[in-house]
């Protein structure tokens, strides 16, 4: 039992996927959904899905019955009965899915609400994979007449990039097309990079119509996606199968590179600021991060915690960065210089501060009207006359997404600042380890809106610290696999580190400033603190013991400002990021996936290893010390195994070569 809550947080298992093969189409069915579409195994379509979603943007869970998958050498369907349920309401469907070898696959639903069903959106979904259609040209035939030929921006756009859709039809390689053709609603397309997912989505109903919307008791309707591939590309035969045995992955380490690995923040809401202080002696080792103090009057947090956070911060040695959210309607100096003050009272000398108000916690469409609040200038200033010779900096306090729909003019900050969250849209595991392949595009977009100035990313996790779509994050009693939970499980168990060792290694190459993950105690703990919600393992073992999170933040720390070292690693399964630290290579990998990988690491001079995966994870938890100070050398040939979700530190004993 313990394996599943190490490598996930959660004793429950997800259920398996099934492979479906019709010549050189391919798919993979999970839970009423098809993902990873392929022909000649280029992935065409990241997925295909019928969705409801409620009046609070909620998505509630599939009841799926009569399920008949069926599969010849041409041609794979699937079928099934879904209902949906939001409170008493209820709306049910029959969907069925056919693929064929000749490219064409079909999605039909026919929709019948049960009883009168409110929802902002019912209907399917089509995900486009980013390779093949970022700076690609795409042909949209529209459903109120005429053809659109578009180039899809490498930059993120703030709002929907393409409306009026009845089909889309775009090339994912020279002399291979894919058109989607819509039926049933009018389709639009929204650029699912802002919230970090990998793809981009097309659903209906049209935003910019009324929501939520009434679907009426016994009133059928229906929809339909049908695609259709076009080939010509020529194709050698496929190589012979070999002996089947896997081969190991070579990732060749290199030299330094002249970008500098960001600095590492700890996420510290003011409230927590007790609950920290108590595990000072664990926090104290993590040299080279600092705190990142986050001021929220409107969640309860008092003077007295800051003067809390100054006693900690004396206490780890670790400095403190400042961000405060302001309540302010016009004029912020008044709550800037009353904060200033504050922290002068703890003893704080911050490093930095930014100022948001509150309201820009919450996610406004492009265009819509936001509340009354300070403007970005005045902020600035005041900040500037409260904290002089301190960088003053603006974004966003919530996601990419609303930095992108609220863009500081240029000279109203000296850094920008926003988190990103990889559960908006979707909480499984193989979701969450996708949304790290949209970082790059989200560091290319913010750099086009800073500028020369700083780029700082976080708090960042698995989960939701905010929801700036509905009133909050998502309750979790059951530990599960939520979108937006408040308290995600992976966040303490393997995946959670690993994924983080992903996301630093996904925007390193980027030279940005900061990057803010973890708290010190919570759901986004790195030290185990008594919770009010369950925590199947840690509950029943000592307080103060460290999540497996602890380790990574504390190797990154190590590795703040440090020479990045250039890293060839083919497999996308691992995560791997190295620096030089007194003139020896330092190389974190990171197994992405749920099975072991093979690696064989060239490049390093003799060194050791420090592993930590399920067969260490009580070591490392419970004597997080002595799991530290222990290694083992890496063979001569530097192979090495990581099982599911391991992370592997690598160390040179001499000079680098």
């Amino acid at each position: 039992m313990s394996r599943p809550l190490f490598l996930t947080g959660t004793a429950s298992l997800e259920p398996p996927v099934r492979s479906l093969v019709a010549g050189a189409l391919s798919a993979t069915y999970d839970r009423g959904a098809l993902r990873w579409v392929r022909w000649h195994g280029r992935e065409i379509l990241r997925g295909l899905s019928f969705l409801v979603r409620t009046p609070g943007w909620g998505t509630p869970d599939a009841e799926i019955s009569d399920l008949d998958i069926a599969e010849s050498a041409d041609r794979f369907s699937v079928g099934y009965s879904a209902r949906y349920r939001n409170g008493a309401s209820i709306i049910s469907a029959r969907i069925r899915f056919t693929g064929n070898a000749d490219g064409a696959l079909d999605a039909t639903a026919t929709i019948l609400p049960e009883t009168d069903f409110e929802t902002n959106r019912t209907g399917f979904v089509v995900l486009h994979p980013l390779d093949g259609v970022v700076g690609q040209h795409l042909s949209v035939e529209h459903a109120s007449g005429g053809t659109e030929e578009f180039v899809m921006p490498e930059a993120i756009s703030p709002g929907q990039p393409l409306f009026d859709i009845r089909a889309i039809t775009h090339s994912p390689e020279p002399g291979l097309s894919v058109t989607v053709h819509f039926e049933g609603d009018v389709f639009e397309m929204e650029d699912h990079r802002n919230w970090s997912d990998a793809s981009f989505k097309t659903y209906s109903r049209p935003i910019g119509l009324p929501y939520p919307y009434r679907l009426e008791a016994g009133t059928p309707t229906q929809q339909s996606v049908k695609v259709t591939v076009r080939d010509t590309v020529e194709r050698a035969q496929p190589a012979g199968a070999g002996d089947g045995a896997p081969k190991a992955t070579l990732v060749t380490i290199g030299d330094a590179t002249d970008v500098r690995l960001p600095r590492i923040g700890i996420g510290l809401p003011a409230g927590l600021a007790g609950a920290a202080l108590a595990v000072a002696p664990q926090l104290a080792t993590l040299a080279g991060a600092h705190w990142l103090l986050r001021y929220d009057p409107a969640a309860g947090d008092k003077p007295g915690d800051i003067l809390v956070v100054g006693d900690l911060a004396r206490r780890t040695r670790l400095p403190v960065a400042f961000e405060l959210l302001l309540t302010a309607e016009s004029d912020p100096r008044p709550e800037i210089a009353e904060a200033a003050g504050w922290l002068a009272d703890a003893g704080i000398a911050p490093l930095l501060v930014a100022a948001f108000p509150k309201v820009d916690e919450t996610s406004f469409q492009p265009g819509e009207e936001r509340p009354p609040a300070p403007g970005e200038a005045a902020i600035y200033e005041a900040i500037r006359e409260s904290f002089p010779g301190i960088p003053a900096g603006s974004g966003s306090p919530a996601f990419f997404t609303e930095l992108n729909r609220k863009r500081p003019p240029a000279g109203t900050f000296d850094f920008i600042t926003h988190a990103t969250a990889p559960t908006v849209h979707a909480a499984d595991d193989l979701s969450v380890i996708e949304t790290l392949q949209s970082l790059p595009h989200i560091l290319r977009s913010a750099r086009a809106i800073a500028g020369t100035a700083p780029h700082h990313i976080g708090p960042i996790g698995i989960g939701a610290r905010l929801n700036p779509y509905g009133p909050g994050p998502t309750p979790n009693p059951d530990n599960g696999r939520v979108g937006l939970a408040a308290a995600d499980p992976r966040q303490r168990a393997l995946l959670g580190a690993a994924w983080h060792v992903g996301y630093a290694a996904a925007v390193a190459p980027f030279g940005i400033d900061t990057l803010v993950l973890g708290a010190p105690a919570g759901p986004f703990g790195l030290v185990s603190t008594r919770q009010a919600y369950a925590r199947p393992w840690w509950d029943d073992v000592a307080e103060g013991s460290v999540y497996p999170l602890f380790h990574v933040v504390a190797d990154l720390a190590e590795a703040s400002g440090k020479p990045r070292l250039a890293i060839e690693m083919p497999n996308a399964d691992i995560a791997a990021l190295g620096w030089v630290q007194d003139g020896r290579r330092q190389v974190i990998l990171a197994n992405l996936s749920d099975r072991p990988v093979a690696l064989r690491l060239a490049g390093l001079g003799a060194a050791t290893l420090r592993l930590l995966d399920a067969e260490s994870f009580t070591t490392a938890a419970l004597t997080p010390g002595a799991f530290r100070d222990a290694s083992l050398s890496l063979p001569d040939d530097g192979a090495l195994t990581l099982d599911a979700y391991a992370i592997a530190t690598v160390s040179e004993t001499g000079a680098a070569a």
